[in-house]
């Protein structure tokens, strides 16, 4: 299996403050399995296509508000690399590929953001991929926090799937009757959480590319709603890699500050997606 991580010196460095404590940790944890070939280390970088996806998806005045709170570039960075993975998965270079950020992009929307998220890294990803004419995209976001800010972007568009897992408030567009799935879950354990991941993964879906949006917030030592432990991700990437059935995926990092967490729920992530 071909796979990739994206990571930037200045998601640690520059990233919001409750994220960026956890990156550099996160990223440690994969040495073993970099010097070992399993996992290839990207770069992100901002070119002329993550700036022009920007100006397609979020307005001028959310923009100008971003630069203004000094978040511009380390958001758009974490961007940038969700949409390079994109493409190398898209293009057969990558079959996996696990991105950090800076600042996560779930609770970003056209003209709003909040939550730690700045700019819609999936959103501007999926973007790029329907330019590429892959059309058929299934997002699942197992961050607690609902994912407000992509179902702005998809929402009312049937060829996107976005089944949102969470704690807190859902958000409408369920009446429009496309695929979108909000599954509350309340005082949320391991068990609970696979059961409602089973009752989705079971059912027939029609996908070409998979988005997951991981936020490790979900963590019982983390600042999220859910009580997860280390093994509910590694089940949650062994049940991925098997429904995937060798179709692309890409992960996308969201919420979770821990440091600790991180380094261990990171690096089961990845090792369980690549079968290891």
């Amino acid at each position: 299996m071909r796979a990739a991580v994206y990571y930037h010196s200045d998601f640690a460095e520059k990233g919001y403050i409750t994220l960026r404590h956890r990156v550099k940790p996160g990223f440690d944890g994969l040495q073993d399995l970099i010097k070992a070939g399993h996992l290839e280390v990207l770069e992100p970088v901002i070119n002329a296509e993550s700036r022009e996806l920007l100006a397609n998806s979020h307005t001028a005045d959310l923009i100008k508000r971003v630069k203004a709170a000094g978040m511009h570039e380390v958001a758009l960075l974490s961007a940038s690399g969700v949409i390079q993975a994109a493409e190398k998965l898209h293009n057969g270079s990558l079959d996996f590929a696990f991105c950090f950020v800076g600042t996560a992009g779930h609770h970003a929307g056209k003209n709003y953001c909040w939550g730690f998220c700045y700019y819609n890294d999936v959103a501007m990803a999926v973007k790029k991929l329907k330019a590429l004419s892959t059309n058929r995209i299934m997002i699942i976001d197992v961050d607690p926090h609902s994912g407000d800010g992509t179902r702005d972007f998809v929402a009312r568009d049937a060829n996107i799937i976005h089944i949102n897992f969470f704690e807190d408030e859902d958000y409408p567009y369920e009446e429009l009757n496309y695929n979108n799935y909000g599954i509350l879950l309340n005082n949320c354990d391991d068990k609970k959480f696979l059961t409602a991941l089973d009752e989705m993964l079971v059912r027939d879906w029609d996908f070409e590319f998979l988005i997951m949006i991981f936020g490790h917030d979900s963590h019982s030592l983390d600042y999220g709603d859910f009580n997860l432990t280390f093994n509910a991700y590694q089940e949650l990437a062994r049940k991925i890699r098997v429904f995937a059935r060798g179709r692309p995926v890409l992960w996308v990092l969201s919420g979770g500050s821990n440091p600790q967490v991180a380094a261990t729920a990171i690096p089961t992530i990845i090792k369980e997606s690549l079968g290891l």
